[in-house]
């Protein structure tokens, strides 16, 4: 039980984490403003990481506040660090 706990607690904290952007917010940051919310809304794609990733962007008006910014960040930060070639 304590291991499948700290997968998921893993797999949120992943969920969000820009790639290897320097703008972005610590995993740590990302974690203790994200957790509650990946867990009520994408619990169901948990430990997919980009399944969590697209559930909360596709809910990003539900989540909290604080989570909302730092997930906003993260993607911001994921963008900058990957662009696509439009």
């Amino acid at each position: 039980m304590k291991l499948r706990l700290a997968l998921v607690l893993l797999g949120a904290a992943i969920a969000v984490s820009p790639a290897l952007a320097q703008s972005a917010p610590s995993e740590e940051a990302q974690q203790q403003a994200c957790m509650g919310d990946a867990m009520r809304l994408c619990a169901a794609y948990i430990p997919n990481r980009n399944r969590i990733r697209d559930c909360m962007a596709a809910q990003v008006d539900r989540l909290t506040p604080t989570c909302r910014a730092v997930f906003d960040a993260s993607m911001r930060a994921e963008r900058q660090a990957s662009p696509r070639g439009h």
